[in-house]
């Protein structure tokens, strides 16, 4: 309703009600910080998944272009001519060791299940696919007899490492790096004869040095096949593979004239002794970004009760039971009937204080019925009855003119009675 319908109602000018633009902005003001905070955090897993997702960050995984990740030497095996695929699946890795070339293996930690090692070693025999290891460390017993690991104890300063071998690969790549490598390989016999080992450390280990045959890099010769073992990670990193001969004696281990398969273990795809899975915990039913957007949420949701839940001074204190003046009421529903645009309820209660006044001017009774009135309130001010009845009774409140208009007609009927 207009400020026109405003005076008509309470007497007094206000000015027009806050329209659908104004409340849509203040709900939008009211709810910036959320928008806000939603578009941070989704902002942030966006960022998360692009650049730390799992398979992105994991040592020496063929997708890692990390520093210690193992993208680097994959492509540039590709490049010379190598054919390689890569895979996360135990099936594939099965397949490739009873499908001949080379099946290169990721077989540091513990992920691989201690039965599996036997039995791609056993279908790698039987095919003749050749074995390659990277940094087996305890477990390279899994995989064959011939070999155990020990630490050297306190290593040697020198860092870089001499063949000292007679493996043609050994003997191409030269000198390499061996900062990462605490441990070396030992031949389990005395003077072995299917095995040969290069890059020999020095230092204080458990195990006589002098009288068993050791070193970073093994091969053995299993007749149909090879098992190879490349002792330190850092050979095939992205950060360290173009140092000293790391990338040639990785390419000299992988080579061969079938398809190289690297195998990548995943947990998840591992067997038990009773052919089922771990329980999967809770936390790894959420990708590795959720945790990052946890972190966010926290301080977000903090800063967000901290300002809706603000008080802006000391409670006020109002003794109770509230006496509410009877303008203030009358000012609330008009106030009200006006926002909800009720001008046919604004203008019935127009009416019935109209008539109220009337009789009691009139000295008619309460019971007198409201046409009566009408009629009386006419002949005493010598107006037209149907006009007086229409402005008292019938006549709708089409629009915020008609109403305007009806409650002037009200006013005018009341001074023109009251003047008697």
């Amino acid at each position: 309703m207009s400020a026109g319908i405003d005076v008509a109602v309470r007497g007094t000018v206000r000015g027009s009600s806050a329209g659908l633009r104004a409340r849509a902005g203040g709900v939008l003001r009211s709810a910036a910080l959320w928008v806000v905070a939603a578009v941070v955090v989704l902002l942030a897993a966006i960022v998360m998944v692009l650049m730390q997702g799992r398979e992105a960050v994991r040592p020496l995984h063929y997708d890692s272009t990390q520093p210690d990740g193992g993208r680097a030497f994959t492509e540039v095996l590709r490049t010379q001519g190598r054919e390689v695929t890569t895979t996360e699946s135990l099936a594939e890795a099965r397949e490739a060791a009873a499908g001949g070339g080379t099946l290169l293996v990721y077989a540091a930690g513990d992920v691989l299940d201690p039965e599996i090692p036997g039995e791609l070693m056993a279908a790698a025999d039987e095919a003749g696919t050749d074995v390659v290891l990277i940094a087996p460390d305890l477990t390279v017993s899994d995989w064959t007899d011939a070999l155990e690991t020990d630490y050297l104890g306190e290593v040697s300063p020198d860092t870089r490492r001499a063949p000292e071998c007679e493996v043609p690969e050994a003997q191409t790549a030269g000198a390499v790096s061996s900062r990462a490598a605490g441990a070396d390989y030992y031949s389990t016999s005395p003077e072995p004869e299917d095995v040969e080992f290069c890059y020999p450390g020095t230092g204080t280990g458990a195990i006589d040095e002098a009288s068993v045959p050791h070193g970073l890099y093994a091969v053995e010769d299993r007749g149909a096949s090879t098992l190879t073992v490349l002792g330190a990670e850092e050979w095939l990193s992205n950060e360290t593979l173009a140092d000293e001969g790391h990338m040639s004696l990785v390419a000299g281990a992988v080579a061969g004239d079938g398809e190289l398969t690297y195998y990548y273990p995943d947990s998840g795809d591992q067997p038990r002794a009773d052919d089922e899975q771990l329980p999967i915990p809770l936390m790894g039913l959420f990708p590795d970004w959720a945790v990052g957007a946890v972190l966010w949420l926290l301080p977000v949701a903090l800063v967000a009760m901290l300002v809706y839940g603000r008080r802006l001074g000391p409670l006020a204190v109002e003794p109770l039971p509230v006496v509410v003046p009877a303008a203030e009421t009358v000012l609330g529903r008009s106030a009200l009937l006006q926002r909800a645009q009720d001008r046919e309820t604004a203008l019935r209660d127009l009416r019935a204080a109209a008539l109220v006044r009337l009789g009691r001017r009139l000295a008619l009774g309460p019971e007198t019925p409201a046409t009566e009135v009408c009629a009386r309130a006419a002949a005493a001010a010598g107006l037209d009855p149907a006009w007086t009845e229409a402005v008292l009774l019938t006549q709708p409140a089409g629009d915020d003119a008609t109403f305007v208009r009806l409650s002037a007609d009200i006013t005018s009927i009341e001074r023109e009675v009251d003047l008697l």
